[in-house]
């Protein structure tokens, strides 16, 4: 297992829009990583994307063993035939209506699902946790984030909620603002992420774009940036 960090943010790690920079979190699944200790969170929205095998899980919590709560719910919706699972990790709060984001896990099931959410493998996933400081914490210095395939991981998952949202958007219509912002960040936390000035420069916009809920241009730079 390896823990690299992101930005306070992959075939789905992200997002309240004050959050920042994020750690990173990407293995195989594996019962005997499951945590045994008992995990106390509360499943606080579960929604399955329409004609899509995509699901949306929020949870809120006060614990800190993100690995463990990801594990669990990777575990509990294996038998629901998804290919990929994005799962927002919530503090309790009253100014938000989740509470405030701690971690978005990027989850998996299938080679379709990991395409999805910008990882590599099926049956995996990858954790960003966000920092209160807006800067990258080193986990393990060993892993190389400039690398092509980082960079290529980056903006796949960009890509990845780009075109989330897009096919959200065309089959419900306008989205919440929350859920548009969300999509919005995770892209830009993506973005910052790049070392390519112009490719960060594109992310960029069209995280913009995505946050002006502006569809058709969002989907025409999708498709130059594929």
């Amino acid at each position: 297992m390896k823990k690299v960090p992101l930005l306070g943010c992959v075939f789905l790690v992200a997002c309240s829009v004050a959050l920042g920079a994020c750690s990173t979190n990407t293995t195989p699944t594996a019962s005997s990583n499951v945590s045994q200790s008992k995990l106390n969170y509360n499943i606080v929205a579960d929604k399955k994307f329409e004609k899509t095998e995509q699901r949306e899980i929020r949870v809120t919590t006060k614990e800190t063993n993100f690995e463990g709560i990801t594990q669990e719910i990777q575990s509990k919706f294996a038998d629901q035939k998804l290919d990929s699972l994005h799962l927002y990790i919530h503090a309790p709060s009253d100014k938000d209506s989740f509470g405030v984001l701690k971690a978005h896990s990027y989850i998996a099931y299938t080679q379709k699902g990991a395409v999805q959410v910008g990882l590599t493998k099926k049956e995996s996933y990858k954790i960003e946790e966000q920092t209160d400081d807006n800067a990258d914490t080193t986990v393990d210095k060993k892993d190389d984030q400039t690398s092509k395939e980082w960079q290529d991981s980056f903006k796949e998952i960009a890509l990845s909620q780009a075109g989330t949202y897009v096919e959200l958007t065309e089959k419900n219509g306008t989205l919440s603002t929350d859920r548009i912002e969300e999509y919005s960040k995770v892209v830009l936390q993506q973005a910052n992420k790049i070392v390519d000035n112009s490719l960060k420069k594109q992310l960029t916009g069209l995280s913009d774009l995505i946050k002006g809920d502006k569809l058709e241009e969002v989907k025409s730079l999708l498709e130059k940036l594929k």
